[in-house]
């Protein structure tokens, strides 16, 4: 039920991407890169294609409560 209220924004997987610099851009951040990876059920980089949509999830302080609640 919580993970279910926590929103998420789209973004097109690109050729140069890389997790730690999503994690910087949405959460300021780069350390914050296995956040987006957790919920997108991909653990590195090298996982995602290129043209994937996957979802960066916000806010960062409900997404964080909710991992420390597992």
């Amino acid at each position: 039920e919580q993970i279910s209220s926590i929103e998420s924004i789209p973004y097109a997987w690109g050729a140069t991407d890389k997790l730690y610099n999503l994690a910087y851009e949405y959460y300021g951040y780069a350390e914050l890169w296995w956040v987006i990876a957790w919920y997108n059920k991909k653990p590195t980089s090298a996982h995602f294609k290129i043209g994937d949509v996957i979802y960066i999830p916000l806010p960062l302080t409900q997404v964080l409560e909710f991992f420390e609640g597992v």
